[in-house]
Formats: structure tokens, C-alpha cells, sequence
């Protein structure tokens, strides 16, 4: 499969076609073949939200996890609180994806200290959880947060009774079309990152390589909207050199 958003399209109309009904965690024992669409976002809110756009195209609802304490992006800012809310009313799920390497203290206490920032900000319940490259011992635990009121989509269920497939580091390690196809499996857990998919195709390279040169301009942006007269003193052409 191709890392592009008109793959991505097919992705979801093969499902469709397939007799997948595409849900979230929390209603998932509705359906009788119900496919978990999760999307972590590790690097960009906006990659994110262009793939929201494009299943809301499709009327299709998912869930996306956003870090509250990542390098690559402020989750507070109002630009990002305004996609994620736009998210929101598309019909999306905003989850917490928790980083267990940002603490140091009980992992369980850590990770409904940050549902409970989430939610302030979103001003909106969360109601599940991913965990950001967990340990063996957090994949093991099968945590219980908020006495089961917020959903672990590491806990056993989503990964003994659904098969599940990723894309992680760029690479679907089972053939993503054919387990759809093949009518084997009648629960689906399928997990993306935004960050790898555009408009065309592009390897890992290239495409990271071209996240860190928008990030040069992120920059430059912002300290233009917080020094007055930026220009004079430096170029934005200038970074290109």
C-alpha cells in the first residue's frame, strides 16, 4: 500500500465494501464486523487533520490520539486546540496517546493526570487512551484508568479478540488489503500515523526531511508574529541557504 491520501481513500472503500462498519472503541459491540480506525499522532496535528478532513469526505468518523507533552508540537496552542476542535465536530474521537518516557513516578496515576489536562482543554471527556512506544511491562499491565471508565486500546481485548495491523515506522508488516479482503477476521484494529501520507507518494526520507525544513519555517513564522520588524534583521529566503 502506498502512503498517499488517494490510497488511503481505497484503504477505507475496501472496508466498506468488505462489510466493515467503522467504529470506536466504546461501541464497537454494536456491529456485527466492526473495524477500529486509530490514527497516533506522534509529529504533526496538522498531517492529522488533513486526514480527518478526508474521512469526514468519506463519512467516516475515527479516532485520533494527541501527545500532551511532545517535542513537535504544542497541543495548547490555539491554533492546534482549534483543529483538534474542528476534529471534534467533524465527529472524531480525540484521545490521549501517553508518552510512560515524560515520568518517572506510577505510570497508571501519570497516565489519568494527563486525561485529566486533556480534558480541561477540550472541555470534553476522553474516552480512550493509546500509549506512545510502550514498555513491555506497561503492555502487560492491562491498566484500568479511571476505574474503566476511560478505555485502554492496549488492553487485551483490542488485541486478542481484534486482529490488528499497523503502519508503524512506515511499514505495513502484513499486506493491509488482503486480511480486509480475505474475510478471515471479523473484528479489525488498524492503527496509522498521519504524519507518513500526502498527496503523493514519498519515502521515509523525503518525507521526514521535508517535515524538519517546515518545522525551520514553523520557526521563522513565529518569531515573526513576536519580533517586530523580523525581516530586516533576518530573511525568511535566508534559511534556504
Amino acid at each position: 500500500m502506498e502512503f498517499t491520501y488517494k490510497e488511503y481513500e481505497k484503504l477505507i472503500g475496501v472496508l466498506k465494501k468488505s462489510g466493515y462498519t467503522i467504529c470506536g472503541y466504546e461501541n464497537y459491540l454494536l456491529y456485527e464486523k466492526p473495524v477500529i480506525l486509530r490514527h497516533d499522532v506522534d509529529m504533526s496535528i496538522e498531517k492529522a487533520f488533513e486526514m480527518a478532513l478526508i474521512e469526514y469526505g468519506m463519512g467516516v468518523k475515527s479516532t485520533y490520539y494527541v501527545l500532551i507533552s511532545s517535542d513537535f508540537y504544542n497541543v495548547y496552542s490555539k491554533y492546534n486546540i482549534e483543529r483538534l476542535r474542528k476534529m471534534q465536530l467533524m465527529g472524531h474521537t480525540i484521545g490521549l496517546h501517553f508518552d510512560e518516557e515524560r515520568w518517572e513516578d506510577n505510570v497508571l496515576k501519570a497516565i489519568e493526570k494527563e486525561v485529566d489536562i486533556l480534558e480541561k482543554m477540550l472541555e470534553k471527556e476522553v474516552v480512550s487512551v493509546s500509549m506512545h512506544r510502550p514498555s513491555d511491562i506497561t503492555l502487560k499491565s492491562n491498566y484500568e484508568i479511571k476505574a474503566g471508565r476511560v478505555i485502554n486500546s492496549y488492553s487485551k481485548t483490542f488485541f486478542e479478540e481484534f486482529k490488528y495491523v499497523s503502519d508503524s515506522r512506515r511499514n505495513w508488516r502484513e499486506d493491509i488489503f488482503k486480511i480486509i479482503e480475505s474475510g478471515q477476521y471479523n473484528r479489525l484494529h488498524i492503527l496509522t500515523h498521519p504524519m507518513w501520507y500526502a498527496q503523493n507518494e514519498k519515502g521515509a526520507k523525503e518525507t521526514l526531511s521535508e517535515f524538519c525544513k517546515n518545522k525551520v519555517y514553523e520557526c521563522y513564522d513565529i518569531l515573526d508574529a513576536n519580533i517586530r520588524d523580523l525581516s530586516q534583521i533576518l530573511q525568511k529566503e535566508e534559511l534556504e541557504r
